[in-house]
């Protein structure tokens, strides 16, 4: 990711000691739906964008993509009717912008 992001700001912030912590986490939990998936897409697309990751930079789209086809096999491959999948977003700021996507499902 080479788009420049800022620094660290709203109750999203995270604290550490280390470097390598220091930076932005979103998480939420989602309908095992594609109306589900397509929500993580627009919320990770948003707060990408309230971060200072610009709607049509080259790193907002490929966070988006990631987050956006992770969704999707989450609710093509481990749907189970009655539960939800966790998407959480982190973005680091040191020593150089790197954004982390994670999806779990509800299979084992």
């Amino acid at each position: 990711m080479t788009s420049n992001i800022g620094s660290p700001s709203g109750p999203t912030q995270l604290s550490a000691t280390s470097p390598y912590l220091t930076g932005r986490a979103f998480a939420m939990r989602f309908t095992s739906t594609p109306r589900g998936a397509r929500l993580a897409r627009r919320l990770v697309a948003v707060r990408l964008d309230e971060w200072g990751v610009p709607y049509g930079s080259a790193a907002h789209e490929g966070v988006v993509l990631v987050a956006a086809e992770l969704a999707a096999n989450a609710v093509r491959h481990g749907h189970v009717p009655g539960r939800d999948f966790h998407l959480s977003l982190r973005v680091t700021d040191a020593p150089r912008p790197v954004a982390r996507v994670e999806v779990s499902d509800t299979r084992a």
